[in-house]
Order: structure tokens, then sequence, then C-alpha cells
């Protein structure tokens, strides 16, 4: 792990968000569980079986410092549950490299490893409305070990009404790039079984073209 940026984050104690993505499981359980030993963190998955998760976690490490919100969309109820979290100090944990379960367009397509591709903008919305510290949580198996990759994304993730859609797309473009840099590693530690690219029969809004050179 970079203890350097962990260190710093667990010092100053506030409330987080941590972006992480389908990648390196079931080791990332492991990632979670070492940092529900230190305080609460809360998992958010968009899955049915949240309940076979939070068996997983104990498994891990038995750890009750591991809360996992299963949501669909995150509604006022969650929002304030959520908000009240960040003020005890507390991270939140949501993976930011999946489309919406719901089918809604709340998307934005940005380079990914040499195509546009979706990704959710969900993650980002929610971390700019809980306005905190965002960090990035990836785990690769290096040489029969895995290492934490743990990283501060930014201070705050700023949406103003004005150019809100760019300032999106810039968010989910950085975290892409981030996500890009640890695939081109470890390409088949990506837990993904389907079209990344065009799920469910979605196309980009333009032209790849748009995206060369960047």
């Amino acid at each position: 792990m970079d203890e350097g940026a962990f260190a710093a984050a667990k010092q100053g104690g506030e409330g987080a968000v941590v972006l992480t993505a389908h990648f390196g499981n079931p080791e990332i359980l492991r990632a979670l569980a070492t940092l529900g030993d230190r305080w609460r963190v809360n998992v958010l998955v968009h899955t049915a079986h949240a309940v076979r998760f939070n068996r997983l976690i104990g498994e891990v490490s038995g750890s009750a410092s591991v809360r996992v919100i299963q949501v669909t969309e995150v509604g006022p109820d969650t929002a304030i549950l959520l908000q009240e979290a960040i003020a005890r100090g507390e991270w939140i944990v949501m993976a930011a490299d999946r489309v919406p379960v719901s089918g809604n367009e709340r998307i934005s397509w940005v380079p990914f490893l040499g195509e546009p591709a979706p990704f959710p903008q969900g993650p980002h919305i929610l971390a700019g409305l809980l306005k905190c510290p965002v960090y990035l949580l990836f785990c690769l198996r290096e040489g029969g070990r895995h290492r934490i990759r743990f990283e501060r994304f930014a201070d705050r993730i700023e949406l103003p009404r004005k150019g809100r859609e760019e300032a999106l797309a810039l968010s989910v473009g950085r975290y892409a790039a981030r996500l890009e840099s640890h695939l081109r590693i470890a390409p088949l530690q990506w837990f993904n079984f389907f079209d990344f690219w065009r799920p469910a029969g979605l196309q980009p809004p333009v032209s790849s073209d748009k995206f060369e050179g960047q």
C-alpha cells in the first residue's frame, strides 16, 4: 500500500469517498476489511446480493466495521444516511466502473483504452454532494503478493451549475485514466464479462474521432 497517502488520510480523520473498481476482487475485500479495522467503512453495492457480500466480508476479517448498503438509486433517505456517516468521519466506498443498473442515462463517454467508453456519473455526483475528500483504491496481484494502490483523487469534486456536465466529464475522465493505468499493468485482473464499450447496445453520442489524441 502507498503508506504515505493512507497515513495522511487516516491522520486527517475526515469522512471521505473512496472510488474503486471491479479490479483485483476478491482481494479488494481484504483491503476493505483492513480499512474497517480502523474505522467504519460503508460499501455501496448495486446488487441484490448484498447479504452474500456481507458474508464474504465477514469471512475475510470478521470485522463489524464494514457495512454494506444496497442501493439501486440514491434517494433522499440514503443521501441523509451517507451525509451523517461522513460527518462521523466514516468512509463511503463504491465502484465507479459500471454503468447504472437502473438503465438511466447518467453516464459520461470518456477515452478508455483507445475507445470511448461509458462510465457512471453517479459516484462523482454523490462525492460532489457529500463535499469531502475523494480517494482511489485498487488492488493488484504482483509477484505472488497483493498490493493495494491508494491515492488521493480530489480534495473535493466541484460541480458548479454552470458547466456541470463538463465538470462531470472531467472527473469521470480522470477516474477512467487512473483505472486504465492500473489495467495496463494487470489487464487480466479486471473482472469484466461483457462488452464494456457498448453495454446493452449503448452507442457514444459522437464519433470516436473526438477522443483521438486525448
